[in-house]
């Protein structure tokens, strides 16, 4: 799926995020960023907030 933030863009989030990462491993996550777009995307702020398991669940604690 292809991404819609340009390359350079990309490496300079991924330059802000600490991570040392190489020109090949830049670029294979950069190619793979489409998808994670695209499922941002579905997500949306439309659906409600019980739609987030995480967001109702509590774990009992002894």
């Amino acid at each position: 799926m292809k991404t819609k933030i340009s390359e350079a863009d990309f490496a300079v989030l991924a330059a802000q995020t600490g991570l040392r990462l190489t020109d090949a491993q830049r670029r294979e996550i950069h190619a793979a960023y489409g998808t994670i777009e695209a499922m941002l995307a579905r997500i949306g702020s439309e659906r409600p907030r019980e739609a987030e398991p995480a967001l109702i669940f509590r774990a009992e604690t002894e």
